[in-house]
């Protein structure tokens, strides 16, 4: 189906439940505790070996932080999207969990190598990139030792860009605990992913959090918009992941001249202006999964259909967001922000 935007819109399900094998060469650095630093990266295998223990407490007690990145690719030019801000993340992170983090020209180098060197094995431009630090020796009690590993993977994956139907989750059910909200760490996305999969049972694609008090935090792997009141609304940060999608919206929203505001929303002034006729369109973003526009919203048995046809403003938006990823030659010039913000290299 063509979407108002200009973007292939189909179910972004499809590309959720297709099953994803990593490319076969990792870019891989060890963390030496004599230096404090993170060696250079190497061309590995995608396996674990003597570096890692089975007792790693990141497989014992969760010591796992990483990102999901794009890389685009056109004609033989690529470019990792955004790579200083996913970077920046990372060393939050990290710093979350007291793990060490690798110094940006390390972790822009492994990604190097991967892109270059998986992509004549990958089918299709678009990659899609995961950097991963996690601890690798264990004692019984957790951080005992500190050895670490810093690896980045990349696979082939398109963006759905689909329509998406979403589950409210109960207000008092967190999506994780509160000092991890706004960092990345894998143990995040255990209780998130378990109500993701059973509300996928259910017919819907991904699950909006509440807070303890009911106002929305983010879906599943998604931030997302509220266009409603004649303006553009998204939950303030704090205690939401502060999505790289997220921001690049917001930043090109506003070159349109949209005033974006980023405060609580209580999920009853949702469905308020929902029921009103007042919410006219609502839409998610995330690095994996595109721009996604949602068609349904349940909360409480009850569901509530809301308008397919973007403001013009936000498909405006949405397009520029193409040019600067997909098209990222035509698009950059007039973005030099997003263009200093990212890596650009060559195949």
């Amino acid at each position: 189906m063509q979407g108002t935007s200009g973007l292939v819109l189909g179910r972004v399900d499809e590309v959720r439940m297709k099953k994803t094998i990593w490319l076969p060469r990792v870019a891989v650095s060890y963390y030496s505790e004599e230096k404090a630093a993170f060696e250079n990266a190497i061309i590995s295998v995608n396996g674990m070996d003597g570096h890692t223990q089975i007792s790693a407490d990141a497989v014992q007690f969760g010591f796992s932080v990483f990102e999901g990145m794009r890389a685009y690719v056109v004609d033989n030019k690529y470019m990792v999207f955004r790579s200083l801000d996913h970077h920046e993340r990372m060393v939050r992170s990290c710093a979350a969990l007291d793990m060490p983090c690798p110094s940006y020209e390390t972790f822009i180098d492994a990604i190097r190598m991967i892109v270059e060197g998986n992509y004549d094995e990958a089918e299709g431009d678009l990659l899609y990139v995961r950097p991963l630090v996690f601890a690798t020796s264990g004692g019984i009690m957790a951080q005992q030792h500190r050895a670490f590993t810093f690896a980045a993977l990349c696979t082939t994956q398109d963006i759905a860009n689909g329509d998406i139907k979403v589950l409210v989750e109960a207000a008092g059910n967190p999506r994780t605990v509160p000092a991890f909200s706004s960092v990345k760490t894998a143990s995040n996305y255990t209780h998130a992913g378990l109500i993701t999969r059973r509300a996928q049972s259910e017919g819907y694609d991904t699950v909006l959090w509440l807070d303890g008090d009911g106002n929305v935090q983010e879906c599943t792997t998604m931030n997302i918009f509220f266009c409603m009141k004649g303006g553009i609304f998204t939950p303030r940060l704090g205690n939401i992941l502060p999505g790289i999608t997220r921001k690049t919206m917001i930043e090109l929203l506003r070159e349109q001249g949209c005033e974006v505001t980023e405060r609580d929303l209580h999920i009853s002034e949702i469905t308020d202006c929902i029921k009103s006729g007042t919410m006219s369109y609502i839409f998610t973003t995330s690095t994996a999964l595109g721009i996604s526009r949602v068609t349904l919203l349940r909360h409480l048995l009850e569901d509530h259909s809301i308008g397919r046809e973007p403001p013009k403003s936000v498909s405006a938006a949405i397009k520029e967001y193409r040019r600067v990823t997909r098209e990222f030659p035509l698009g950059l010039p007039a973005h030099r922000g997003i263009e200093k913000r990212s890596y650009l290299g060559v195949v």
